[in-house]
């Protein structure tokens, strides 16, 4: 009988090994990390730009830049291009002369209000000439979004 029982610990004794060693092999695919994925970005700015061209006769699809402003130009535009926007938004302009003073704020204005995804949207305020006609110099204009910061430029009439 000692010669069954030796071979049956041994038995046993190699099914434990090879049970232990598939555990050791398979634990560490077991493991896993909860990793939080940030969701794609919202209120991408695009673009912002300081234009005295009429921005309703733009085209939106190409790219926007900046043109040069002068004192005698009838307005000056502030336009912005937002990519990703999921929800409603509350913009607002606000316009600094030269010596750093805040001379406009403009109305709030209510984007995306239905809340659809949009693939990009544009908004611009206008700066009338009666503003800025009498300080040359460097201006800047600041978007909230909100009521809180989303883009700032800076830009000279001469």
């Amino acid at each position: 009988m000692a010669p069954t029982s030796i071979c049956l610990y041994k038995l046993r004794a190699g099914i434990l090994a090879l049970a232990a060693a598939a555990i050791l092999f398979c634990t560490p695919s077991c493991f896993s990390f909860r990793v939080t994925v940030p969701p794609d970005p919202e209120c991408v700015v695009s673009t912002l730009a300081i234009v005295h061209s009429e921005p309703a006769a733009m085209d939106f699809e190409k790219p926007i830049s900046d043109e040069p402003v002068t004192a005698a130009d009838p307005a000056v535009y502030s336009l912005i291009k937002v990519l990703q926007v999921s929800k409603p938004l509350k913009l607002q302009w606000h316009w600094y002369s030269p010596d750093n003073q805040l001379i406009r704020r403009s109305k709030t204005v209510e984007i995306n209000a239905k809340g659809k995804y949009l693939a990009y949207f544009a908004a611009w305020d206008t700066l009338p000439q009666s503003y800025y006609s009498e300080k040359k110099g460097g201006w800047t204009v600041v978007i909230t979004a909100d009521d809180s910061f989303l883009s700032k430029k800076e830009f000279a009439v001469n």
